[in-house]
């Protein structure tokens, strides 16, 4: 009896766009081009290559259902955020969206310069007078230096 698909798995990163047979990422709207594998240890194999291309792609494994010609049925859900609308047809920003606010001045980024400030002068400081040296006694013992000369 013939090992028949009923499903098939396919490679997706967050850009909703699907991995293909020659490694390119596409929208997913040819499915005969959309890379594939009936076995799930060889799409993961699959998803670790691509990742290492790109290490910035977050990389899913989708699970399809075959098509009437054994090509992968792309969720619905997937392919909406490509065209820009939900399934039901609705654009994917409702209408009461705010609008876009341009960015505001951060006095952190660029602070205000410090008014200039003459240094203070360091106050002077005496010497400290050398402690006068006295003879060596007797008694006291000679350095190195002097008993070798």
């Amino acid at each position: 009896m013939p090992n028949i698909m009923i499903h098939v798995y396919v490679l997706s990163n967050q850009h909703q766009q699907f991995l293909s047979k020659t490694g390119e990422w596409l929208d997913g709207r040819e499915p005969s081009r959309l890379f594939r594998s009936e076995h799930k240890d060889v799409a993961i194999n699959q998803m670790f290559e691509a990742n290492t291309r790109d290490v910035s792609l977050r990389i899913e494994l989708l699970q399809c259902d075959l098509n009437n010609k054994g090509q992968p049925l792309i969720p619905a859900e997937a392919l909406a955020a490509i065209s820009g609308t939900s399934p039901q047809g609705e654009p994917e920003i409702p209408p009461a969206a705010p609008k876009e606010v341009p960015p505001q001045r951060n006095p952190e980024l660029n602070p205000q310069p410090e008014p200039e400030v003459a240094p203070e002068q360091a106050p002077e400081v005496a010497p400290e007078p050398a402690p006068e040296e006295t003879p060596a006694q007797p008694d006291e013992r000679r350095s190195k230096s002097e008993s070798t000369a």
